[in-house]
């Protein structure tokens, strides 16, 4: 199954390459002004801890505004991975719309972020003084416990998006939802990241030409609309054990998706009408 994610994700960011790029480039130039918000924020004049508010104040704000604007483009996603058309007003159109679940998106994020970027740090010089003092075991064990919470923290989360998009649930379901199937598919949920990571490192690379939010938000909506035909398999079988829930005939659940993307070449995907 995930070999043809892989495949189908492909070719669909291939297919709306103009689409993920006009969403991306605007989006990696809003990431770079706010991280030089969050850099001029952090040195406010004050002390270091008028410094560290606004640093923290910073980072928020740029996560629930990147949050908005990505999760906008969700419908999009949806289309592309049902092989239709995108429409870059419907990007537009959707902003208002993203606005609430892309606050608390955002706000949650940055609780996490703001947890490596602070927490590690003083946990890791409780275990290792800076001064060459003994430290404390209980810094270790502290920051084991944080590092863990974000790593899961930030597999889950990267469901909302699509569950949003594909269900429209609202914050409350898609944040359940999310921890829900990372837990089912925590070796599922770990590849996509790996995938989107990346496509995060690809982005920085381009600037956000070759890939960016856009492409994360296809990748992570060609995922779960993918891995959801475990589920409807699931549903119209109630009755199977244990052992045999866990061997899902994924050949037999994808026959009508790789008919939809049929046989693909490196000469049709450059000239898609020569046949």
């Amino acid at each position: 199954m995930f070999g043809f994610f892989l495949k189908k994700n492909f070719y669909d960011i291939w297919d709306n390459f103009l689409h993920t790029m006009l969403i991306n480039l605007p989006m990696m130039a809003l990431s770079f002004l706010g991280y030089f918000f969050c850099s001029k924020m952090s040195g406010l004049q004050g002390g270091a801890a008028l410094g560290n508010v606004g640093f923290m104040f910073s980072v928020t704000v740029c996560c629930m505004v990147w949050a908005i604007l990505y999760l906008a483009d969700g419908e999009n996603a949806v289309r592309v991975s049902n092989y239709e058309a995108t429409k870059y007003k419907l990007f537009l159109s959707q902003i208002v719309h993203c606005i609430k679940h892309g606050v608390l998106l955002g706000l949650c994020n940055a609780v996490l972020i703001l947890a490596v970027l602070v927490s590690i740090p003083y946990y890791l010089k409780i275990w290792l003084p800076m001064d060459g003092t003994q430290g404390s075991q209980s810094g270790l064990l502290m920051m084991s416990c944080v590092f863990w919470v974000v790593v899961v923290s930030f597999l889950a989360l990267q469901w909302v998006f699509p569950i949003r998009s594909l269900m429209h649930n609202n914050f409350k379901k898609c944040l359940k939802k999310s921890f829900l199937i990372f837990f089912d598919n925590p070796l599922f949920s770990l590849g996509v990241a790996l995938v989107n990571l990346f496509n995060l490192a690809l982005s920085i690379f381009t600037m956000g030409i070759v890939s960016g939010p856009a492409t994360i938000g296809i990748t992570l909506t060609n995922a779960l609309r993918l891995r959801m035909y475990k589920y409807d398999w699931l549903e119209v079988n109630p009755g199977l054990t244990k052992a045999q829930r866990k061997h899902v005939p994924w050949e037999d659940l994808l026959v009508r998706e790789k008919q939809l993307l049929g046989p693909r070449s490196f000469r049709t995907m450059l000239f898609p009408w020569k046949k």
